[in-house]
């Protein structure tokens, strides 16, 4: 079990933190490549800007995966931080659940999203729209299956009140 969980962390890492790298620096070297052939050379290209928008799609739904790993996304936890511990349990279980279910409702749209997008190509490229807008699944499952995995250690029973009751007998 210990190396899927490897094998799993590795996945994660390429799909959270080196795809996310890799599409940023294409992204930010096409920028610079368009701000020199435009204003320096007075001869703009055409492939930086698609190139952009492309780099900038896959940057922010797999980095947004990545700030889900240890929640270091931007919340507003005023009401969470100031309510008691049972009050936050109760957060969570309702936070993970309408992320799961807000989430897995889109999937059989995206599906029919991704079906006609595949028969229609950049204007540069001429590459499949299809594939140049496929990080959102990453990101949508991603996602619900790290809410699914918070929800179950929310319901699950503390193992440290377990260990605590064993030392007790």
């Amino acid at each position: 079990m210990t190396k899927l969980k490897k094998a799993l962390k590795i996945l994660l890492d390429i799909i959270e933190i080196y795809l996310p790298m890799a599409t940023f620096s294409a992204l930010f070297i096409a920028f610079i490549l368009q701000i020199v052939s435009r204003y320096i050379f007075r001869r703009p290209l055409v492939w930086p800007y698609e190139l952009s928008q492309f780099g900038y799609l896959w940057t922010i739904m797999l980095g947004a995966c990545y700030t889900s790993r240890n929640d270091s996304h931007i919340v507003f936890s005023i009401a969470y931080e100031a309510a008691s511990p049972n009050v936050k349990k109760i957060y969570d279980i309702i936070n993970y659940s309408l992320t799961i279910i807000f989430f897995s409702i889109p999937i059989p749209a995206t599906i029919k999203f991704y079906q006609f997008y595949m028969t229609r190509y950049s204007a540069v490229f001429n590459f499949p729209l299809g594939i140049i807008y496929f990080g959102f699944v990453p990101f949508v499952l991603i996602t619900i299956c790290r809410s699914a995995a918070r929800l179950v250690k929310c319901l699950s029973p503390k193992k440290a009140e377990g260990k605590n009751k064993e030392a007790r007998a």
